[in-house]
């Protein structure tokens, strides 16, 4: 399975441009998208962040660890986003991992 998951504000805090290699990881973040990855899945991250962040961003996962196939910069900012593949992040990392795992 091919796992899309967004990086601020899912992965780690929200954070000003300037203050985002500050970021602290979301409690269940890394160890959820470690499982997946772990378990065959291909983890595709998918950032707002600009390409001039990459190095940062790409810095900021190794340093804590994540596991993943790809990095993706540049996704559109909006307000809400409507997928019919979606789900839905509140702090749930481990119903999340759950989940997907049961697929």
């Amino acid at each position: 399975m091919q796992i899309i998951i967004d990086m601020d504000g899912t992965i780690c805090q929200e954070m000003r441009t300037y203050s985002r290699c500050l970021a602290e990881p979301k409690p269940g973040a890394i160890e959820g998208i470690n499982r997946l990855y772990d378990a065959g899945n291909t983890i595709i991250i998918y950032s707002a962040r600009t390409w001039m962040e990459w190095e940062m961003t790409t810095a900021w996962l190794k340093g804590h660890g994540v596991k993943y196939h790809q990095l993706m910069m540049g996704k559109p900012v909006g307000d809400v986003w409507i997928d019919d593949r979606a789900m839905h992040y509140d702090n749930n990392w481990d119903e999340i991992t759950k989940k997907l795992l049961e697929k």
